[in-house]
């Protein structure tokens, strides 16, 4: 079976916070190409930085609805219909950014081998 998913630890205020990934699905993964097929760099953080509002924050949503903290009460999506899941990320840019570059990773390994490293 397909490993869809995997846990990885940030630092969020300060403690570390454990996350849990989930892969983009099919539909959302072909845009995601497709936004990359236009990329005039082979850095994704760089490429992030360098889409216009329209396309960001979009696709930030989308890799963000793709996350869920792992809470001692049980696992809560960081972003979804309702907004903000986790509150504490609201006005964090820089972890949102890194969770964001991680979901596009994650759901991209293998298909690009190597090249498709954020650092």
């Amino acid at each position: 079976m397909r490993t869809i998913s995997k846990t990885l630890t940030l630092p969020l205020a300060g403690e570390p916070q454990e996350f849990r990934l989930t892969k983009l699905d099919a539909f959302s993964g072909v845009r995601l190409l497709k936004l990359l097929s236009h990329a005039e760099t082979d850095n994704l953080q760089d490429l992030l930085l360098s889409l216009p509002e329209y396309e960001l924050e979009p696709l930030m949503k989308t890799c963000l609805r793709a996350v869920s903290a792992l809470l001692p009460a049980g696992p809560i999506r960081v972003y979804g219909d309702e907004g903000w899941g986790l509150p504490d990320l609201e006005y964090d840019a820089w972890s949102c950014l890194k969770l964001t570059l991680e979901v596009i990773q994650w759901t991209l390994e293998g298909f690009f081998g190597e090249s498709g490293s954020a650092s």
